[in-house]
This record gives structure tokens, C-alpha cells and sequence, in this order.
């Protein structure tokens, strides 16, 4: 996942969009940032954290992290829109990146990590095996409007259980829980039909790849669709969250992250007054 020119444009937009997450010298950085290679593995003898929670990373931003089985890679960490400490798993934001791809792309992950990609799963999977982890899910429509999802717990299989979504928590936020029916599914892309309905493949019907059923209730991997609402005969083929804005809405914005449930925060970070407090506490 290089770092691009375009890729900085991109997380600048993202950035300036919601503005009131971030601070001022963090805009400022990057006005200055030239192009650079973040390279997703790398290998040396540096000690990196296994977590943006366990980091000491103040600031939004891209930085190394390194789980058990896996060389150190770059990660996307946030901490503008439900606190500190989270490692952002996907993100979609203007269109820019096709998202319909195949088994090996979604297994070893694709994107700028400063705008539109998505982690990979074999990462998700090492870094889940870990520690319990929570899931939040930002949605924001084409009205401005934002909502959210939280799950206390969630967790996915390896490569030989198809990365099935085996771990779902209780559900809390404002956008309805449209993950529900995805627990216990295995991952699906058009090359690898995983899901539950006998006579079609979900991934090649709805455009995306996803835990589904048989088939959806979301598919956030699914097309962009300018504008948000599109028509009847296109059921569920964008990026939609069937509990809020129904199956035939696809969103502006959306962000999934993951992060550690039971730990406190670095004692060094300075941008939250309740930085002691556990994160399972934190909504």
C-alpha cells in the first residue's frame, strides 16, 4: 500500500471534512508532506507495537505496527472519531478505488493507507487472534449526517475457516446493528463463493466481498454509488447498511477500525483527559 501524491490529497479531504477531530498541527503537517513509500512489511531489528492502542501515537496517522506471525507493516491509526487507539481496517470515501477484486487481493490487502483501502484479511485475522478486540463502524451519508456502529467484541477465522466473521459482540450506536446476520459467515469474494445462497454467488451479484449470508443486510465493500440512493434493480449492490438508510443507499463515507477491549491508555498520550481510564469504558 504505497503512500501516493494523490493518496495525501485524498487524506487531506478526509481530514478537512472532520476537521473539528483533528488538531490544527496536524493539518499542518501535511501540508508540507511530499510523496513517500510506506511499506506495508518490513524487516529489521526495531520493536514495533502490535496495536495503534498500545502505541504512543498522539496523532492521526500511518504508522508501523507488528503482530505475532507477520513482519512489521504500516497501519492507519485514529483517533478523531470514538476516541484513542484505533486501527483502521477499511475505508471508503470518494469512489476512487475499485473494491470488486478477487480471494488474494482481500486476503493480502489493497489501497493508500491515507485514503480508500482495505487491510487485508490475514492481517485482521493475526491481529484479532491477539487479545479480544471491538469493532466501530462510521457511516456518513450524502446529507452530511454521521452514525455509528460498535461491537464490544469481534474476531474473524484463518485462511482455512475462509475468515468467517466467528466473533460478533452486543451492539451499540445509532446506525442499527446490519452486521447481525453476517456473524458465523464465512468471507466471500466473486472467486470464492463462501456464502449461504444455493443457487447465486452473493459477492458477483451485490459487487462487493463480504461475510454474506444468504445475502445481505450490509456490504460495505460493495460499488460507490454517487449520491447515495439507486434504483430498485440495483438492490444492494452499494455500500449499504440496511438499518439505517435501507438496502438501496450507498454512503459518502465509511470507516471500519478495531481496537484492543481490556487495556488502558499510554500514560503518554496527551490528547484525551480520560487517557487512564480502560478502553472498554470509553463509547
Amino acid at each position: 500500500m504505497p503512500l501516493t501524491m494523490q493518496g495525501v490529497k485524498i487524506w487531506k479531504l478526509c481530514m478537512i471534512r472532520h476537521k473539528s477531530c483533528f488538531q490544527e498541527e496536524q493539518l499542518e503537517a501535511l501540508k508540507g508532506y511530499e510523496a513517500a513509500d510506506v511499506s506495508t512489511s518490513r524487516k529489521d531489528d526495531k520493536t514495533y507495537p502490535t496495536s495503534c492502542l498500545t502505541s504512543h501515537f498522539n496523532a492521526s496517522g500511518v504508522y508501523m505496527i507488528q503482530v505475532p506471525g507477520l513482519a512489521p507493516f504500516a497501519a492507519a491509526c485514529d483517533n478523531c472519531f470514538a476516541g484513542y487507539g484505533w486501527l483502521v481496517i477499511q475505508r471508503r470515501l470518494n469512489g476512487s478505488l475499485n473494491f470488486y477484486r478477487n480471494w488474494q487481493e482481500y486476503r493480502d490487502g489493497f489501497g493508500d493507507l491515507y485514503g480508500e483501502f482495505f487491510i487485508g484479511l490475514e492481517k485482521l485475522r493475526a491481529i484479532t487472534a491477539l487479545e479480544p478486540f471491538e469493532l466501530y463502524i462510521v457511516l456518513e451519508d450524502f446529507d452530511g449526517e454521521t452514525r455509528f456502529a460498535k461491537f464490544d467484541e469481534f474476531a474473524i477465522g484463518n485462511e482455512e475457516d475462509s475468515y468467517a466473521l466467528n466473533v460478533l459482540g452486543t451492539y451499540s450506536g445509532n446506525a442499527g446493528d446490519s452486521l447481525r446476520s453476517h456473524r458465523k459467515m464465512k468471507f466471500s469474494t466473486y472467486d470464492r463463493d463462501n456464502d449461504r445462497e444455493f443457487a447465486r454467488n452473493c459477492a458477483f451479484l451485490h459487487v462487493g466481498a463480504w461475510w454474506y449470508n444468504s445475502c445481505v443486510d450490509s456490504n460495505l465493500n460493495g460499488q460507490y454509488m454517487e449520491g447515495g440512493k439507486y434504483e430498485e434493480k440495483l438492490f444492494a449492490r452499494g455500500m449499504c447498511w440496511r438499518a439505517w438508510r435501507g438496502h438501496n443507499y450507498g454512503y459518502k463515507f465509511t470507516q471500519m477500525m478495531i481496537r484492543p477491549k481490556c487495556r488502558t491508555f499510554p500514560a503518554s498520550f496527551k490528547g484525551n483527559k480520560v487517557s487512564q481510564q480502560k478502553c472498554d469504558a470509553i463509547s
